[in-house]
């Protein structure tokens, strides 16, 4: 038995769980197309739970600056590709 990683259920490889899976997955699909993690809560984990504020602080930054790195990549392939549709 394993966790479905998109609803966060626990599943056999023969259950389904129905709509709420395939709008988890549909979500994540469509997220994955836009260049960003196919699960979105994949961060948010990395603060502990007895965190100082400069732990938080810290992991906070890290985030901003890996959100800022991830933006510029996609306006970068963004770019490119409309430069290559454009013709």
């Amino acid at each position: 038995m394993d966790q479905c990683r998109y609803c966060g259920k626990i599943r056999d490889e023969w259950e389904c769980h129905g709509q709420e899976c395939r709008t988890a997955i549909a979500k994540a699909l469509r997220r994955q197309r836009s260049g960003l993690p196919m699960v979105s809560n994949v961060i948010r984990n990395e603060v502990p739970p007895n965190a100082s504020t400069s732990e938080v602080i810290a992991v906070l930054s890290r985030q901003r600056l890996r959100a800022r790195r991830g933006n510029e990549e996609r306006r970068e392939r963004k770019a490119i590709d409309d430069f290559d549709g454009g013709e």
